[in-house]
């Protein structure tokens, strides 16, 4: 992208990407955890009451980070990646009445492809996703086999985000310009 994704500004306002997701998913949580090693995003996400923890495994990309965070918490965590500019509460409310000591994770799935960052998981994921590490199993997924996971597939979510916008992310300048007309349609795919 050339610069950080968390912090560009939403289109047709000036709030950083990271403050927009946040604000729609605080209303699920009683708790809200930024994994970054960058001040400037805990910084982008001011007034909002939020926690700022450094990446305990740098180098290990997005699981580093999970398994971070998921350390701090007692049950289950909400986990969404900071590019996701059209995330919707709703989808995540649906996604946490799926919760029970049945799963481990709760983890979207359009068509064959996983969303493990737009996900919940519990700290029982821990042992496992500490164990991929030292393996360089990096993946955001590369656990998921060893702990109870339900996939929660395109059907059962179209209620909540008819057209699953809110498993776009953003990773070039050109998707990023792409979306900027798209910032302002309502959820549901209607114009008005």
């Amino acid at each position: 992208m050339g610069q950080p994704k968390a912090l560009l500004p939403m289109p047709g306002s000036a709030t950083p990407l990271i403050r927009h997701i946040a604000t729609q998913l605080l209303p699920l949580a009683a708790d809200l955890l930024v994994i970054a090693n960058d001040p400037a995003i805990l910084e982008a996400l001011h007034p909002l009451p939020a926690r700022w923890l450094t990446d305990a495994y740098p180098d290990s990309g997005p699981l580093g980070g999970l398994i971070t965070g998921l350390r701090t918490c007692e049950g289950w965590c909400i986990c969404v990646a900071c590019d996701l500019p059209f995330v919707q509460p709703r989808l995540f409310r649906y996604l946490l009445s799926q919760t029970s000591q049945d799963w481990d994770a709760i983890v979207p799935r359009i068509g064959e492809r996983l969303q493990p960052l737009h996900a919940l998981y519990h700290p029982r994921c821990l042992p496992e996703m500490e164990a991929a590490l030292p393996h360089g199993k990096r993946r955001m997924d590369s656990f998921l086999p060893q702990v109870r996971t339900r996939f929660v597939l395109n059907e059962e979510m179209r209620p909540y985000d008819p057209e699953l916008r809110s498993f776009i992310n953003v990773n070039t300048p050109e998707e990023w310009d792409a979306i900027s007309g798209q910032a302002h349609r309502p959820p549901d795919g209607t114009s008005g």
